[in-house]
């Protein structure tokens, strides 16, 4: 089979279970039937929980969809070990409608479990995803010019999204209800990881001049 036959087919594949795994996300946004009009103010400040969890997925499972597709618009060669990391990520971003309902529906009680459960699985899509750019990039599988300064800062950050979840996790013992604020440092993140990158970048110029 033609290499860029097979790209093709796995980018349409991931593309419907990303697809799939947002439509599953909006399942739980509901309050309960029979409230009084009286009452709907109350119900809706008790359900940001819910919103609250449905937005971060969103985000999550939106950014790594287009972080996906530009991985694969620069990626030009296919392998199955390629095959087997992106159903990885698939495995992941698949089930991450779970743990967002238990979220949504207990993350308000004094318990670490629905934070820890959430935290684990989004590192597991981080990590997965800095794991296909890694192997792409080390197996020659990317578009020849492909710079270091280029790769690298996109490894950085996935990595440090990745670490922001999984120190959240022993912080959720502590934290219980209160670890989602831990992820809020995921907006300055990327900010924070460009910033680095050119300082080491024009650290390395400053050397070699």
């Amino acid at each position: 089979m033609d290499s860029g036959t097979s790209l093709e087919r796995l980018v349409f594949f991931s593309d419907a279970v990303f697809a799939i795994a947002l439509t599953l996300l909006a399942l739980d946004l509901k309050l309960p039937e029979g409230i009084p009009a009286a009452d709907l103010d109350d119900a809706l400040v008790e359900a940001w929980p819910q919103l609250f969890a449905y937005a971060l997925s969103f985000l999550i499972i939106s950014r790594t969809w287009m972080s996906h597709r530009a991985d694969f618009a620069r990626i030009e060669h296919f392998n199955v070990n390629l095959a087997r990391l992106n159903l990885a990520l698939l495995f992941f971003i698949a089930m991450l409608p779970a743990p967002t309902s238990i979220l949504s529906d207990y993350g308000d009680d004094p318990t670490p479990w629905p934070s820890v459960l959430y935290a684990t699985n989004i590192a597991a899509v981080y990590l997965t995803m800095a794991a296909i750019w890694a192997y792409a990039e080390r197996a020659g599988l990317m578009e020849p010019e492909m710079a270091p300064r280029v790769h690298r800062p996109v490894l950085n950050a996935r990595m440090v999204g990745a670490a922001i979840f999984l120190f959240s996790i022993p912080a959720a013992f502590a934290l219980n209800s209160y670890t989602p604020l831990l992820w809020l440092l995921l907006l300055p993140a990327p900010w924070v990881t460009h910033r680095l990158s050119a300082l080491r970048h024009a650290g390395k110029g400053t050397a070699q001049g």
